[in-house]
């Protein structure tokens, strides 16, 4: 299936901060190979025929490195004179995602083996749903941002979201995120405005009007490389499987 891919590059890499003083996160060299290219071929393989970039932060170097790049699909850089968060830089790609039926969202410091057609499929034919608001990629693993889901991986939240007082009755599974998202277009018809704002206050918004969703969990391969250690430590696993991407 042929879908549109954003990645997500417009950060500041605090965590990296003595690195990224004078270049994005998303262009850290990794293996020598800057770090968006593994979100960029991730999106390929996955069908997507058309990539959208945001950036803020040396949002020039992000736009010189892809008019100097083939990456095989075209690619706009959308850039954010104020930095507008992961729902803010979505609403703000309206123009080139609002007639999409779906399209995967990727943050640009993720690498993983996961199956992303996994996450579009609840999406399309028969199967779609008007209410399906998106699907989202979780493992297990530890985590003091879990998401919060159902038997039927329905998901009910964010665990911040849920005060002291508040409890969840039956079974409830508390996964960790993998910043991978598959997105209706619905997204674009719930009214929202453009603005700072993080894209699960867009969900949040949303389920509020009656939008489901869903989780799909992976026991793939994935890290992020968010941290000088989490960038040693795929590197030595690239290594130690022979890979390149």
């Amino acid at each position: 299936m042929a879908v549109k891919g954003m990645i997500l590059a417009a950060g500041y890499g605090t965590r990296l901060a003595a690195l990224t003083r004078y270049c994005p996160k998303a262009l850290l060299p990794v293996s020598g190979i800057p770090m968006i290219h593994f979100a960029v071929e991730k999106l390929k393989r996955a069908g997507c025929r058309e990539l959208i970039v945001n950036a803020h932060h040396f949002a020039d170097q992000i736009i010189e490195y892809f008019q100097q790049t083939d990456a095989g699909v075209p690619v706009h850089v959308l850039r954010e004179p104020d930095i507008l968060g992961t729902g803010g830089a979505v609403l703000h790609a309206a123009p080139l995602l609002k007639d999409e039926d779906v399209f995967l969202l990727y943050n640009a410091d993720i690498v993983t083996d996961a199956d992303l057609q996994a996450l579009l499929l609840p999406h399309t034919g028969s199967a779609g749903s008007r209410k399906l608001l998106a699907t989202l990629l979780v493992n297990r693993r530890e985590t003091r941002r879990a998401l919060l889901f159902d038997s039927r991986m329905q998901f009910l939240g964010k665990e911040v979201w849920l005060n002291d007082a508040q409890s969840l009755a039956g079974d409830v599974r508390r996964l960790g995120f993998c910043g991978v998202h598959a997105i209706s277009g619905e997204l674009f018809r719930l009214g929202l405005t453009e603005g700072f704002s993080d894209i699960f206050d867009l969900y949040r918004y949303g389920m509020d009007r009656g939008c489901t969703l869903h989780g799909v969990l992976s026991e793939a391969y994935w890290t992020d490389l968010g941290t000088p250690d989490r960038i040693a430590a795929h590197e030595s696993y690239m290594r130690q499987h022979n890979r390149t991407v």
